[in-house]
């Protein structure tokens, strides 16, 4: 977080804007977040936010589940974030932690990407079984049906067209990807779960 009186805003315009609306409504903190949402300078700052470990870490098991409650192996998910960069209980000073691209370097990297795919590849969670269930709803997936399902339940997620390629490339290897038998049903639930392991080792999931 920048001190504005070093480093000045970076859209100072935007500032103007909300301290206005602030004062106009008589410091009225609702009006203040309506004009943030509907303003364009919100919009535009999309996927420009990069989370920090402890976002990674708790928006993960939010969106896989199965965590609500106390259980073993508690212990080392505390130990995620300290493993991407940021030990909770131990800010490298009192301004606390630096944010944005200083949190990804080639280990952090790799820490954020193995945790996050570790979770969502794993279908006995409940989340990953609902994305999973609700893709079957659809009957037999054609490769782009599987990875548009799959971006869309995961956030929705955003890709750039490069990206999107890739991944269709990848689910067109697989084929066509249903549950009408036992045996095709274990297949779809793996190639699903290898899915959702793909996009969340994309640029622009983190970003997301």
């Amino acid at each position: 977080m920048p001190a504005w009186s070093i480093e000045p805003p970076r859209e100072q315009k935007a500032i103007d804007t909300l301290t206005a609306a602030f004062r106009q409504s008589r410091f009225d903190i609702r009006s203040v977040l309506r004009v943030l949402f509907n303003s364009s300078f919100f919009k535009n700052a999309r996927f420009q936010h990069l989370k920090s470990p402890a976002e990674v870490v708790v928006g993960s098991l939010r969106l896989v589940g199965g965590y609500e409650l106390p259980r073993p192996g508690y212990g080392d998910l505390s130990m995620q974030p300290a493993y991407m960069g940021q030990d909770l209980l131990n800010p490298p000073s009192v301004e606390g932690w630096h944010t944005g691209p200083e949190w990804i370097n080639s280990g952090s990297l790799m820490a954020r990407i193995n945790f996050v795919a570790g979770l969502v590849g794993d279908p006995s969670l409940p989340g990953v079984r609902a994305i999973i269930d609700r893709l079957k709803t659809k009957g037999s997936l054609s490769p782009e049906q599987l990875v548009d399902g799959c971006l869309d339940l995961l956030g929705p997620v955003q890709v750039s067209p490069e990206t999107r390629k890739e991944l269709v490339a990848q689910a067109k290897e697989w084929g066509q990807t249903g549950w009408a038998s036992e045996t095709s049903a274990k297949t779809a639930d793996k190639r699903v779960g290898e899915m959702l392991q793909l996009i969340v080792a994309t640029r622009e999931y983190q970003f997301a």
